[in-house]
Protein backbone atom coordinates (compact mmCIF):
# COMPACT_ATOMS: atom_id res chain seq x y z
CA UNK A 1 0.00 0.00 0.00
CA UNK A 2 2.94 2.35 0.56
CA UNK A 3 3.30 3.43 -3.11
CA UNK A 4 -0.41 4.30 -3.23
CA UNK A 5 -0.12 6.40 -0.08
CA UNK A 6 2.96 8.14 -1.43
CA UNK A 7 1.30 9.22 -4.66
CA UNK A 8 -1.85 10.23 -2.75
CA UNK A 9 0.19 12.32 -0.31
CA UNK A 10 2.28 13.95 -3.04
CA UNK A 11 -0.73 14.93 -5.15
CA UNK A 12 -2.68 16.35 -2.21
CA UNK A 13 0.33 18.25 -0.87
CA UNK A 14 1.03 19.76 -4.28
CA UNK A 15 -2.59 20.88 -4.62
CA UNK A 16 -2.33 22.64 -1.24
CA UNK A 17 0.98 24.28 -2.16
CA UNK A 18 -0.21 25.51 -5.56
CA UNK A 19 -3.40 26.87 -4.04
CA UNK A 20 -1.43 28.75 -1.40
CA UNK A 21 1.30 30.00 -3.76
CA UNK A 22 -0.67 30.73 -6.94
CA UNK A 23 -4.28 30.66 -5.74
CA UNK A 24 -5.39 28.19 -8.39
CA UNK A 25 -6.38 24.50 -8.52
CA UNK A 26 -3.38 22.40 -9.51
CA UNK A 27 -3.95 20.44 -12.70
CA UNK A 28 -0.74 19.58 -14.58
CA UNK A 29 1.40 18.20 -11.77
CA UNK A 30 -1.36 15.95 -10.34
CA UNK A 31 -2.13 14.85 -13.90
CA UNK A 32 1.52 13.98 -14.49
CA UNK A 33 1.99 12.20 -11.17
CA UNK A 34 -1.14 10.08 -11.44
CA UNK A 35 -0.48 9.28 -15.10
CA UNK A 36 3.11 8.19 -14.45
CA UNK A 37 2.12 6.11 -11.44
CA UNK A 38 -0.43 4.21 -13.53
CA UNK A 39 1.83 4.02 -16.58
CA UNK A 40 4.89 2.69 -14.78
CA UNK A 41 3.14 -0.27 -13.16
CA UNK A 42 3.83 -3.86 -14.10
CA UNK A 43 1.27 -5.92 -15.98
CA UNK A 44 1.02 -8.01 -12.78
CA UNK A 45 -0.83 -5.14 -11.06
CA UNK A 46 -4.53 -5.65 -11.73
CA UNK A 47 -6.52 -8.74 -12.56
CA UNK A 48 -6.96 -8.01 -16.29
CA UNK A 49 -3.67 -6.26 -17.03
CA UNK A 50 -2.05 -9.44 -18.30
CA UNK A 51 -4.70 -9.83 -21.00
CA UNK A 52 -4.41 -6.21 -22.14
CA UNK A 53 -0.61 -6.38 -22.41
CA UNK A 54 -0.34 -9.84 -23.96
CA UNK A 55 0.36 -8.66 -27.51
CA UNK A 56 3.05 -6.27 -26.29
CA UNK A 57 4.76 -8.83 -24.08
CA UNK A 58 4.68 -11.42 -26.87
CA UNK A 59 6.23 -8.91 -29.33
CA UNK A 60 3.35 -9.37 -31.74
CA UNK A 61 4.15 -8.18 -35.25
CA UNK A 62 1.58 -5.52 -36.10
CA UNK A 63 0.96 -7.22 -39.46
CA UNK A 64 -0.28 -10.26 -37.54
CA UNK A 65 -2.69 -8.20 -35.45
CA UNK A 66 -6.19 -9.63 -35.75
CA UNK A 67 -9.17 -7.35 -35.29
CA UNK A 68 -11.89 -9.07 -33.29
CA UNK A 69 -15.62 -8.57 -33.61
CA UNK A 70 -15.86 -9.07 -29.84
CA UNK A 71 -13.63 -6.11 -28.88
CA UNK A 72 -14.70 -2.50 -29.33
CA UNK A 73 -13.10 -0.82 -32.38
CA UNK A 74 -11.79 2.23 -30.52
CA UNK A 75 -9.66 0.17 -28.19
CA UNK A 76 -8.44 -2.09 -30.99
CA UNK A 77 -7.43 0.95 -33.06
CA UNK A 78 -5.50 2.31 -30.07
CA UNK A 79 -3.67 -0.96 -29.49
CA UNK A 80 -2.98 -1.46 -33.20
CA UNK A 81 -1.44 1.98 -33.61
CA UNK A 82 0.70 1.57 -30.53
CA UNK A 83 2.00 -1.79 -31.77
CA UNK A 84 3.13 -0.04 -34.95
CA UNK A 85 5.74 1.85 -32.99
CA UNK A 86 6.51 -0.05 -29.81
CA UNK A 87 6.33 -3.39 -28.07
CA UNK A 88 6.46 -1.79 -24.61
CA UNK A 89 3.17 -1.96 -22.77
CA UNK A 90 4.26 1.10 -20.78
CA UNK A 91 2.88 3.25 -23.59
CA UNK A 92 -0.48 1.48 -23.45
CA UNK A 93 -0.74 2.13 -19.72
CA UNK A 94 0.64 5.66 -19.98
CA UNK A 95 -1.63 6.89 -22.79
CA UNK A 96 -4.76 5.31 -21.35
CA UNK A 97 -3.91 6.77 -17.92
CA UNK A 98 -3.42 10.20 -19.50
CA UNK A 99 -6.87 10.00 -21.10
CA UNK A 100 -8.59 8.72 -17.96
CA UNK A 101 -7.03 11.08 -15.42
CA UNK A 102 -7.34 14.18 -17.63
CA UNK A 103 -11.06 13.53 -18.30
CA UNK A 104 -11.85 13.31 -14.60
CA UNK A 105 -9.64 16.21 -13.51
CA UNK A 106 -11.17 18.49 -16.14
CA UNK A 107 -14.64 17.87 -14.72
CA UNK A 108 -13.49 18.04 -11.10
CA UNK A 109 -11.74 21.34 -11.72
CA UNK A 110 -14.84 22.77 -13.37
CA UNK A 111 -17.50 21.67 -10.88
CA UNK A 112 -15.98 20.91 -7.50
CA UNK A 113 -16.60 23.25 -4.56
CA UNK A 114 -13.49 21.82 -2.87
CA UNK A 115 -10.88 20.73 -5.40
CA UNK A 116 -8.50 19.21 -2.84
CA UNK A 117 -11.20 17.09 -1.23
CA UNK A 118 -12.54 15.99 -4.62
CA UNK A 119 -9.13 14.73 -5.73
CA UNK A 120 -8.77 12.98 -2.36
CA UNK A 121 -12.08 11.19 -3.02
CA UNK A 122 -11.14 10.51 -6.64
CA UNK A 123 -8.23 8.42 -5.38
CA UNK A 124 -9.57 6.93 -2.14
CA UNK A 125 -12.94 5.87 -3.56
CA UNK A 126 -11.13 3.89 -6.26
CA UNK A 127 -12.29 5.95 -9.24
CA UNK A 128 -8.65 6.47 -10.18
CA UNK A 129 -7.57 2.84 -9.81
CA UNK A 130 -10.61 1.30 -11.51
CA UNK A 131 -8.92 1.24 -14.92
CA UNK A 132 -5.93 -0.61 -13.43
CA UNK A 133 -8.23 -3.61 -13.88
CA UNK A 134 -10.98 -2.87 -16.39
CA UNK A 135 -8.93 -0.85 -18.86
CA UNK A 136 -11.50 -0.61 -21.66
CA UNK A 137 -14.40 0.06 -19.33
CA UNK A 138 -12.27 2.54 -17.38
CA UNK A 139 -11.64 4.45 -20.60
CA UNK A 140 -15.36 4.44 -21.44
CA UNK A 141 -16.24 5.68 -17.94
CA UNK A 142 -13.70 8.51 -18.04
CA UNK A 143 -14.90 9.63 -21.48
CA UNK A 144 -18.48 9.48 -20.23
CA UNK A 145 -17.51 11.80 -17.36
CA UNK A 146 -17.12 14.51 -20.02
CA UNK A 147 -20.85 14.17 -20.68
CA UNK A 148 -21.68 15.52 -17.23
CA UNK A 149 -21.96 19.19 -18.32
CA UNK A 150 -24.47 18.21 -21.00
CA UNK A 151 -26.45 16.12 -18.53
CA UNK A 152 -26.67 19.11 -16.16
CA UNK A 153 -27.42 21.57 -18.97
CA UNK A 154 -30.01 19.26 -20.59
CA UNK A 155 -28.20 19.13 -23.94
CA UNK A 156 -29.13 15.75 -25.37
CA UNK A 157 -27.13 15.66 -28.63
CA UNK A 158 -23.65 16.28 -27.12
CA UNK A 159 -24.54 13.84 -24.33
CA UNK A 160 -25.40 11.15 -26.89
CA UNK A 161 -22.24 11.80 -28.90
CA UNK A 162 -20.04 11.32 -25.85
CA UNK A 163 -21.88 8.12 -24.93
CA UNK A 164 -21.25 6.80 -28.45
CA UNK A 165 -17.59 7.83 -28.23
CA UNK A 166 -17.24 5.98 -24.93
CA UNK A 167 -18.88 2.92 -26.45
CA UNK A 168 -15.98 2.71 -28.91
CA UNK A 169 -13.94 1.48 -25.94
CA UNK A 170 -16.65 -0.39 -24.01
CA UNK A 171 -20.26 -0.99 -25.01
CA UNK A 172 -21.47 -0.29 -21.49
CA UNK A 173 -21.32 3.46 -22.21
CA UNK A 174 -24.51 3.05 -24.27
CA UNK A 175 -26.24 1.88 -21.10
CA UNK A 176 -26.01 5.46 -19.81
CA UNK A 177 -28.31 6.93 -22.49
CA UNK A 178 -31.65 6.26 -20.69
CA UNK A 179 -30.37 7.91 -17.52
CA UNK A 180 -30.28 11.28 -19.24
CA UNK A 181 -34.07 11.17 -19.32
CA UNK A 182 -34.36 9.73 -15.81
CA UNK A 183 -32.35 12.62 -14.36
CA UNK A 184 -34.07 15.36 -16.34
CA UNK A 185 -37.69 14.25 -16.33
CA UNK A 186 -39.94 16.63 -14.35
CA UNK A 187 -40.87 14.31 -11.51
CA UNK A 188 -39.84 14.47 -7.88
CA UNK A 189 -36.40 12.84 -7.36
CA UNK A 190 -37.84 10.39 -4.83
CA UNK A 191 -40.33 9.11 -7.39
CA UNK A 192 -37.60 8.79 -10.02
CA UNK A 193 -35.44 6.76 -7.67
CA UNK A 194 -38.36 4.49 -6.72
CA UNK A 195 -39.38 4.01 -10.35
CA UNK A 196 -35.80 3.11 -11.26
CA UNK A 197 -35.67 0.46 -8.54
CA UNK A 198 -38.95 -1.09 -9.68
CA UNK A 199 -37.84 -0.98 -13.30
CA UNK A 200 -34.60 -2.72 -12.40
CA UNK A 201 -36.50 -5.46 -10.61
CA UNK A 202 -38.34 -6.11 -13.88
CA UNK A 203 -35.41 -5.98 -16.32
CA UNK A 204 -32.27 -6.91 -14.33
CA UNK A 205 -32.45 -10.58 -15.25
CA UNK A 206 -32.78 -9.71 -18.93
CA UNK A 207 -29.90 -7.24 -18.65
CA UNK A 208 -27.51 -9.85 -17.28
CA UNK A 209 -28.54 -12.36 -19.94
CA UNK A 210 -28.09 -9.74 -22.66
CA UNK A 211 -24.55 -8.90 -21.59
CA UNK A 212 -23.65 -12.57 -21.33
CA UNK A 213 -25.09 -13.43 -24.75
CA UNK A 214 -23.96 -10.34 -26.69
CA UNK A 215 -20.24 -10.90 -26.29
CA UNK A 216 -18.18 -13.93 -25.30
CA UNK A 217 -16.03 -11.68 -23.12
CA UNK A 218 -19.05 -10.97 -20.93
CA UNK A 219 -20.22 -14.57 -20.40
CA UNK A 220 -18.82 -14.55 -16.86
CA UNK A 221 -21.17 -11.66 -16.02
CA UNK A 222 -23.96 -14.15 -15.40
CA UNK A 223 -21.86 -16.20 -12.97
CA UNK A 224 -22.60 -15.95 -9.27
CA UNK A 225 -20.53 -13.73 -6.97
CA UNK A 226 -18.65 -16.13 -4.72
CA UNK A 227 -16.38 -13.69 -2.88
CA UNK A 228 -18.86 -11.08 -1.73
CA UNK A 229 -16.74 -8.13 -2.80
CA UNK A 230 -19.50 -6.80 -4.99
CA UNK A 231 -21.97 -6.85 -2.09
CA UNK A 232 -19.58 -5.02 0.21
CA UNK A 233 -18.93 -2.23 -2.29
CA UNK A 234 -22.59 -1.88 -3.24
CA UNK A 235 -23.52 -1.84 0.44
CA UNK A 236 -21.01 0.92 1.08
CA UNK A 237 -22.44 3.09 -1.70
CA UNK A 238 -26.00 2.36 -0.60
CA UNK A 239 -25.13 3.51 2.92
CA UNK A 240 -23.61 6.70 1.49
CA UNK A 241 -26.78 7.25 -0.54
CA UNK A 242 -28.90 7.12 2.62
CA UNK A 243 -26.53 9.38 4.55
CA UNK A 244 -26.48 11.98 1.78
CA UNK A 245 -30.26 11.81 1.45
CA UNK A 246 -30.88 12.51 5.13
CA UNK A 247 -28.14 15.15 5.39
CA UNK A 248 -29.53 16.98 2.36
CA UNK A 249 -32.93 17.13 4.04
CA UNK A 250 -31.61 18.12 7.46
CA UNK A 251 -29.43 20.89 6.03
CA UNK A 252 -31.94 21.75 3.31
CA UNK A 253 -29.56 21.42 0.37
CA UNK A 254 -31.76 22.45 -2.54
CA UNK A 255 -29.14 23.55 -5.05
CA UNK A 256 -30.29 22.46 -8.53
CA UNK A 257 -26.91 21.10 -9.59
CA UNK A 258 -26.57 19.13 -6.36
CA UNK A 259 -30.01 17.61 -6.84
CA UNK A 260 -29.19 16.58 -10.40
CA UNK A 261 -25.91 14.98 -9.33
CA UNK A 262 -27.47 13.21 -6.37
CA UNK A 263 -30.39 11.94 -8.45
CA UNK A 264 -27.98 10.55 -11.04
CA UNK A 265 -25.95 8.84 -8.31
CA UNK A 266 -29.01 7.51 -6.51
CA UNK A 267 -30.75 6.03 -9.56
CA UNK A 268 -27.53 4.26 -10.50
CA UNK A 269 -27.16 2.67 -7.07
CA UNK A 270 -30.78 1.56 -6.76
CA UNK A 271 -30.73 0.20 -10.32
CA UNK A 272 -27.81 -2.07 -9.43
CA UNK A 273 -29.33 -3.39 -6.17
CA UNK A 274 -31.68 -5.92 -7.89
CA UNK A 275 -28.77 -7.06 -10.08
CA UNK A 276 -26.71 -7.72 -6.95
CA UNK A 277 -29.69 -9.56 -5.44
CA UNK A 278 -29.49 -11.97 -8.37
CA UNK A 279 -25.94 -12.81 -7.27
CA UNK A 280 -24.27 -11.55 -10.43
CA UNK A 281 -20.49 -11.57 -10.66
CA UNK A 282 -19.27 -8.12 -9.49
CA UNK A 283 -16.86 -8.02 -12.41
CA UNK A 284 -19.91 -7.94 -14.63
CA UNK A 285 -23.01 -5.74 -14.45
CA UNK A 286 -22.05 -4.37 -11.04
CA UNK A 287 -19.06 -2.73 -12.70
CA UNK A 288 -21.60 -0.34 -14.15
CA UNK A 289 -21.83 1.12 -10.67
CA UNK A 290 -18.70 3.21 -11.21
CA UNK A 291 -20.45 5.09 -14.03
CA UNK A 292 -22.57 6.61 -11.26
CA UNK A 293 -20.49 6.53 -8.09
CA UNK A 294 -17.66 8.68 -9.43
CA UNK A 295 -20.00 11.67 -9.03
CA UNK A 296 -19.43 11.38 -5.27
CA UNK A 297 -16.20 13.31 -5.83
CA UNK A 298 -18.48 16.28 -6.59
CA UNK A 299 -21.42 15.48 -4.31
CA UNK A 300 -19.62 14.88 -1.02
CA UNK A 301 -17.67 18.16 -0.97
CA UNK A 302 -21.02 19.99 -1.28
CA UNK A 303 -22.43 17.97 1.62
CA UNK A 304 -19.46 18.55 3.93
CA UNK A 305 -19.29 22.22 3.01
CA UNK A 306 -22.90 22.58 4.14
CA UNK A 307 -22.27 20.62 7.35
CA UNK A 308 -19.26 22.88 7.96
CA UNK A 309 -17.78 20.84 10.82
CA UNK A 310 -14.06 20.03 10.78
CA UNK A 311 -14.48 17.04 13.10
CA UNK A 312 -17.15 15.44 10.93
CA UNK A 313 -15.08 15.99 7.79
CA UNK A 314 -11.96 14.55 9.45
CA UNK A 315 -13.79 11.42 10.62
CA UNK A 316 -15.23 10.94 7.14
CA UNK A 317 -11.78 11.33 5.57
CA UNK A 318 -10.42 8.62 7.89
CA UNK A 319 -13.26 6.30 6.93
CA UNK A 320 -12.58 6.90 3.23
CA UNK A 321 -8.90 6.13 3.80
CA UNK A 322 -9.89 2.89 5.51
CA UNK A 323 -12.12 2.04 2.54
CA UNK A 324 -9.21 2.80 0.22
CA UNK A 325 -6.93 0.44 2.15
CA UNK A 326 -9.55 -2.30 2.27
CA UNK A 327 -10.50 -2.22 -1.41
CA UNK A 328 -6.99 -1.69 -2.75
CA UNK A 329 -5.33 -4.39 -0.67
CA UNK A 330 -8.13 -6.96 -0.82
CA UNK A 331 -9.71 -6.83 -4.27
CA UNK A 332 -8.43 -6.87 -7.86
CA UNK A 333 -4.75 -7.62 -7.23
CA UNK A 334 -3.74 -3.98 -6.94
CA UNK A 335 -1.22 -4.81 -4.23
CA UNK A 336 1.64 -5.14 -4.08
CA UNK A 337 2.36 -2.33 -6.51
CA UNK A 338 5.06 -3.66 -8.84
CA UNK A 339 6.99 -1.39 -11.17
CA UNK A 340 7.48 -2.17 -14.85
CA UNK A 341 10.87 -3.94 -15.19
CA UNK A 342 12.08 -1.35 -17.73
CA UNK A 343 12.17 1.20 -14.89
CA UNK A 344 14.04 -0.99 -12.40
CA UNK A 345 17.42 0.52 -11.56
CA UNK A 346 18.71 -2.42 -9.56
Amino acid sequence: MLPYFLVLSFVLLWILLERKALNRPAFWVPLGALTLFAGMRSYRVGTDSGNYTKDFRNNLDVYNFEFSEFVEPGYQALEYNLLKYTDSYFWLFFITALIVVSCYLIIIKKYSVNYWFSVFLFITLGVYTFFFNGLRQGLAMAIFALALPYLLEKRLIPYLLICFLGSMFHNSALFMIPFYFVVNVRIKPTYRILATFIGSLLVSGFLISYFAASNERYQSYADADQKGGGYLILGFYTLLLLVIYFVSHIYKIRDKQFMQLFTFYAVGVVFLIPIAMLGANPSGPQRLLTFFTWTLVLILPIVFKRINNAYVTSIAAILFLFYFILTTSTFSKLTPYIINPIFEIF
